[in-house]
């Protein structure tokens, strides 16, 4: 899930079907990302407090459930239930941060991690975008955001393994690059097949970061064929785990590299299936404070079990 301001055609389309939102003269937002403060101007004279979260729902087989009404959705904030004032589903474009694990424990499986990176950027449409990160002992961005996803692929061509894991570095250096994307619904892809025995950034800091960075992250978990010296390395899935809910995505876990299609095809189509829930959110204090929330859905009928990813909260903006 992520929360951010209302983009303007998103906006416009609001204001025709909601005259509640029409315009009111509203000053600069000032937005804060951990120390730094970035001003902006507000995109539409709407209420600069609207907010949109990217709501993901999966059923027991891990494929994403389309066409639910917007009477299955309940969001709370502090736990008070917020009015969702639209639900869309809509595929709008994406910007991707590409994160690939070439440390020596990925093997030769580095190159079949390359050809299906390859294979998911055949899906992409002319409006996405992608940046490509390669990580071992050091991370490395190995291309900043392009819509060619020749350029991508290009780098894909030199991949190799070796060196221990910095995994929290390569995530927290692609939160960072992600402040830099165009598009609106953003995703933080890693492909890795272990923890982390390297990085000098700490799990608290990178949660943080991901916390105030609205991008989700996919995680395509890879076990390990064999046991590494480092036993620091078994915390992978779980690490995984905790920095893809901490951002409203999921690791996609899988029998081997065997089955890496099959998972970043899933990781795909849940990502161009996602909802988009708008709602005001009641009494914001524009103090940059950390505010909880979480969507619950009423279970269509029929359906045994679904499963709703989305990001815990979001930081309220400063006035």
């Amino acid at each position: 899930m992520a929360i951010r301001r209302l983009p303007p055609c998103a906006a416009m389309l609001l204001l025709l079907l909601c005259p509640e939102l029409r315009a009111q003269h509203t000053p600069a937002i000032r937005i804060g990302f951990g120390n730094e403060k970035i001003d902006r101007a507000p995109m539409l004279r709407i209420s600069s407090d609207l907010a949109l979260i990217d709501v993901s729902v999966i059923d027991r087989n891990g494929r994403p459930l389309r066409g639910l009404p917007a009477s299955s959705f309940h969001v709370f904030e502090r736990g008070a239930e917020q009015r969702i004032v639209s639900v869309s589903e809509a595929d709008v474009p994406i910007s991707a941060v590409l994160v690939l694990d070439e440390s020596r424990s990925m093997g030769k499986g580095v190159h079949l991690c390359a050809e299906a990176v390859r294979k998911f950027l055949d899906q992409c449409t002319a409006r996405d975008e992608f940046a490509l990160i390669s990580f071992a002992e050091q991370v490395a961005v190995q291309s900043d955001f392009t819509n060619d996803p020749r350029a991508i692929q290009d780098r894909l061509l030199h991949v190799k393994s070796q060196g221990r894991t910095a995994l929290l570095d390569a995530v927290k250096s692609a939160a960072l690059l992600m402040r830099h994307a165009h598009n609106q619904r953003r995703v933080i892809l890693v492909l890795t097949d272990g923890g982390d025995n390297r990085s000098r950034a700490r799990e608290t800091e990178v949660l943080r970061i991901l916390l105030e960075t609205e991008a989700q992250v996919y995680a395509a978990s890879i076990p390990q064929e064999k046991p590494l010296d480092d036993p620091t390395t078994a915390f992978g899935p779980e690490l995984l785990d905790r920095l893809s809910d901490a951002a409203g995505g999921r690791n996609v876990g899988m029998d081997g590299f065997w089955d890496l299609d099959r998972a970043m095809r899933q990781i795909a189509d849940e990502i161009r299936s996602e909802y988009v829930l708008a709602f005001r959110p009641e009494n914001l204090t524009h103090d940059g404070t950390f505010r909880r929330v979480s969507v619950r859905l009423t279970r269509p009928p029929g359906v045994r079990q679904v499963s709703v990813s989305c990001r815990p909260g979001y930081y309220d903006s400063f006035e």
